[in-house]
């Protein structure tokens, strides 16, 4: 994992005009100029943008946030070809875990209550579901808290 710089905007690009990703994040592509102000360090210090690697290679994105009141979470996608492999869950419990420990509160995620696949990889990474639904632009939510 290492931080996303303008550099990536392209590739992030691409990964976000996949079908396979981006029903999932946003319903839809996602144009350069707002991949460069959203994921490439633009919002930090309260969004932290990382690539997810394997074997060395990108090969997707997890974001860390916080706002103000105290709330921060996790979203993460991975490129179509790299799913199913485990890389989610270990990326993403390595940074819950470091996020916790130094000082981020309560890490919170909100898959989409119809993405089976993405609440089993979060509940692989240490989040457990509160019970609790919320809605992400329009998509019903399921609200889970990591548990280190």
């Amino acid at each position: 994992m290492r931080l996303s710089t303008s550099e990536d905007a392209e590739l992030i690009t691409g990964w976000l005009a996949d079908p396979d990703v981006h029903r999932w994040w946003g319903g839809e592509p996602v144009p350069l100029a707002e991949v460069r102000r959203r994921y490439t360090g633009a919002r930090a210090p309260d969004v932290v943008v990382h690539l997810v690697l394997r074997d060395g290679e990108p090969v997707g994105l997890l974001q860390a946030w916080r706002d103000p009141d105290g709330t921060a979470g996790l979203d993460m996608f991975l490129a179509a070809h790299a799913q199913g492999r485990g890389t989610g869950p270990r990326v993403a419990r390595a940074l819950a875990e470091e996020l916790t420990r130094s000082g981020w509160g309560t890490l919170t995620v909100d898959p989409g209550v119809d993405n089976a696949r993405a609440i089993a990889a979060w509940q692989r990474a240490g989040f457990v579901p509160t019970g609790e639904r919320g809605e992400d632009e329009g998509r019903e939510t399921l609200l889970m808290v990591f548990r280190p």
